[in-house]
């Protein structure tokens, strides 16, 4: 079973935000994640993107796996990305 097979079968835990936040708020220490952003707010939202993209794997399931996980993925770092320096 590949890791996306195994993350597509998988089921988000009910205690997911509580497993995160600690995650995300070390992640902003460490200045990885935009320190403006409110650690409790960006754990529910990554456990809400996770149950999105389940719900999402269940209705489109013609959708490539590989390419779908690889655009969550490509979005949830975009958005996480801290703030480039202005010129």
């Amino acid at each position: 079973m590949t890791a996306v097979e195994t993350w597509a079968e998988t089921q988000v835990p009910t205690d997911a935000e509580a497993t995160l936040l600690p995650i995300v708020q070390q992640a902003m220490a460490d200045r990885t994640v935009d320190r403006e952003l409110h650690a409790p707010d960006v754990a529910r939202w990554l456990v809400g993107l996770a149950l999105g993209h389940q719900a999402l794997r269940e209705r489109s399931t013609s959708v490539d796996e590989d390419l779908d996980l690889a655009d969550l993925r490509l979005i949830t770092t975009r958005w996480l990305h801290p703030a480039r320096p202005r010129a």
